[in-house]
């Protein structure tokens, strides 16, 4: 095995820290809807924070990963998906950060709700990204297997 490929093969075990770092922001951000602590607003910029990071060095692996891994012809879409919801999610989750860093504390509910919107749509993002790659690993029959 060259070390490009085991850089490659590191994504599936890189790929799992920022999933759960940036859904556990997301789920942060919506306790503070009803339990608003200077603690919790500290953990969600630190969540995003080392969540972002993760995410950033993930894309490089599985960058790598993509060209010895080669879907069947009819999943290549997939792994387009897969690649640029990828990017888009660490982009979005660094944009999370900023605004969890900046209004960690904000008064103002238009910056708060904008702050929490943005929190969650890198959640969402993630997820998705997550979704369709392990659609490729595991089918898009997995759970109607018997």
């Amino acid at each position: 095995m060259t070390p490009l490929q085991l850089i490659g093969r590191l994504h599936p075990l890189v790929v799992h820290f920022p999933i759960a770092c940036i859904v556990l922001a997301g789920a942060g951000e919506t306790v503070r809807l009803f339990w608003n602590r200077p603690q919790l607003g500290a953990f969600v910029t630190w969540a995003l924070g080392i969540g972002t990071l993760a995410a950033v060095l993930a894309l490089p692996t599985g960058f790598v990963f993509a060209y010895e891994y080669h879907p069947q012809p009819s999943l290549r879409w997939m792994l387009q998906l897969h690649r640029w919801l990828g990017v888009a999610t660490a982009v979005v989750a660094f944009t999370a950060w900023i605004a969890a860093r900046t209004w960690i504390e904000t008064l103002s509910p238009s910056k708060r709700w904008l702050r929490r919107g943005i929190v969650w749509l890198a959640s969402l993002a993630l997820i998705a990204t997550a979704h369709f790659g392990a659609l490729m690993v595991w089918g898009e029959d997995y759970f109607s297997q018997s």
